[in-house]
């Protein structure tokens, strides 16, 4: 985690950016806290089991996004890009072609989605403001509702983050 802080480090040239995370304890280390305070990056971290609602990317952009990238497959078909090898199998799609579905897909996702994403998770007011928040942007599990503990349970994902080898991350 501290290698990844060094690699945003000159990406974000100390402005203010918030990163979304799930509780995994990796991301919640004391000394990797402090190394992304140093670079101005604010923490929203969200406890385990509520990645489904608290999520932006999982809540409002991954599904549009995966629709986007699969009718680039679609188009990548349709239009033979597979071929087939001489043993009659569909061939893989290059490293490029992959890229530029993914660049396109990506591109497809309106910057107004993503606003509104994280609007829905209720992880800053301040969208469209010049105002600071007040919180150190972290979503405390005393803010959530026991309805929507419920929910979550009732929805069927059993993300929990200890278990979770992905790092659940998504910077803005």
């Amino acid at each position: 985690m501290k290698r990844y802080v060094d690699y945003l480090e000159p990406l974000i040239h100390n402005a203010p950016t918030m990163i979304v995370y799930d509780s995994f304890k990796g991301h919640l280390e004391e000394s990797v806290k402090k190394k992304f305070k140093e670079i101005n990056v604010n923490l929203a971290v969200i406890p385990g089991g509520l990645t489904s609602m608290c999520q932006p990317l999982d809540v409002t952009i991954n599904k549009p996004f995966k629709d986007n990238l699969c009718k680039e497959w679609h188009l990548w078909m349709a239009g033979g890009g597979a071929g087939t090898t001489s043993a009659g199998n569909l061939r893989r799609a290059s490293l490029s072609d992959v890229c530029g579905w993914v660049k396109r897909a990506w591109n497809k996702i309106p910057d107004e989605m993503i606003i509104e994403s994280f609007k829905t998770c209720k992880i800053s007011t301040s969208f469209g403001s010049d105002d600071e928040t007040d919180d150190d942007g972290e979503i405390n599990e005393d803010e959530i509702s026991e309805d929507e503990i419920e929910d979550d349970d009732s929805i069927g994902g059993n993300d929990t983050s200890e278990d979770n080898e992905d790092d659940g991350s998504s910077g803005v």
